[in-house]
């Protein structure tokens, strides 16, 4: 079978030298797993969005060896406190999956900094309340499911 064409691991492998708008990629820090850079896709004409992935192609979080994880959090706590220099916040997301709206299949996080009143609209999504005992529900199902995740490591 073989293998997807993954624009992350063109950039790191040096095979792709520009992104799809022909900026030149630039690696902003590296470390021994992982390399963080601008992205190309801007929450607003004065703010910078940046990614940390690792090195090696893993589709999902879950993927990502426990090294690697590591350093994925190391790097991506770094990258906010750079960008907190000039900034009063960051929100730092991660797009786990298609139905999670990942569109580059690499696993990658993305720090966006934030100031008040900045526009930026990062939680779209319309908050709903349940019952009491809905919540309860839902929080027994969801211990059930980290039993399960847990007997898979």
């Amino acid at each position: 079978m073989e293998k997807k064409k993954c624009i992350f691991c063109d950039f790191v492998s040096g095979h792709w030298k520009n992104h799809r708008n022909k900026f030149k990629f630039e690696v902003l820090n590296e470390m021994p797993r992982t390399i963080s850079f601008l992205s190309i896709d801007f929450p607003s004409p004065k703010k910078e969005h940046v990614l940390v992935i690792p090195k090696k192609h893993y589709a999902n979080l879950e993927d990502c060896p426990k090294a690697v994880l590591h350093e994925l959090i190391e790097h991506t706590t770094l990258a906010s406190k750079a960008l907190r220099i000039e900034n009063q916040g960051c929100n730092i997301l991660l797009n786990d999956g298609k139905s999670a709206e990942q569109t580059v299949m690499h696993a990658h996080f993305h720090i966006v900094p934030r100031n008040n009143n900045d526009g930026i609209e990062i939680e779209l999504w319309k908050r709903v309340n349940i019952s009491e005992k809905n919540y309860h529900k839902l929080n027994k199902k969801v211990k059930k499911l980290f039993k399960l995740a847990k007997k898979k490591d």
